[in-house]
């Protein structure tokens, strides 16, 4: 069986979720690219925190899936975090699905890193937990927040094109890509999110 599901109506639920558990003027909000990235910035924008939203990359090695490396798109992008982020109360770690987890644990433990000098409070976020392929438990705690859970084979996400070139891109200009992608991708078009039982 398939299920089809259009992301802007998932996003709305998660901001619905997040607004009621968090002030968002006071959350820096990560948004983990690629596919993460939209979800992020949807949030941001839903709310009007945009100059909250830091992009931060995810990369996970095809020879070695358990892997994950983050760093942020430019220097630049590593000041502006730790400038928001001394404003800010909560870091919310935002990504588009959870599938077995070992992402979400890398970024978790990278992200508290950066951030141990700072007190601060840290949330996760997503649109879908897939909870058949999770690799444990554990990897999800009683305060995530999740648009969907489900208990699926697959779950594929059409973002549209999801190149958004950020590397080396003042701040100002990076945001701007991102509006530019967002307003192409997410506001003119459906976004699908379909899922295998």
């Amino acid at each position: 069986m398939r299920k089809k599901y259009v992301a802007q109506s998932l996003i709305k639920r998660l901001s619905e979720t997040t607004s009621r558990r968090l002030d968002l003027k006071k959350t820096l909000i990560l948004g983990v690219v690629l596919k993460g990235l939209p979800v992020a910035y949807s949030l941001a924008r839903m709310n009007s925190v945009v100059e909250n939203f830091v992009p931060t990359v995810a990369h996970r090695p095809l020879y070695m899936q358990h892997h994950v490396e983050s760093y942020f798109p430019s220097l630049e992008w590593t000041a502006y975090f730790r400038g928001r982020l001394n404003r800010c109360e909560t870091l919310l770690i935002v990504d588009d699905v959870v599938n077995t987890g070992f992402t979400k644990q890398k970024l978790e433990s990278i992200v508290y890193s950066l951030t141990k000098e700072i007190e601060t409070h840290m949330q996760f976020a997503a649109l879908i937990l897939n909870r058949k392929n999770l690799a444990n438990q554990s990897f999800v705690g009683s305060n995530d927040l999740f648009a969907l859970q489900v208990d699926a084979i697959e779950v594929e996400c059409d973002w549209g094109l999801i190149t958004v070139p950020l590397w080396d891109l003042p701040v100002k200009e990076a945001l701007m890509q991102c509006e530019e992608y967002f307003q192409r991708f997410w506001l003119s078009e459906k976004r699908f999110i379909n899922i295998a039982y």
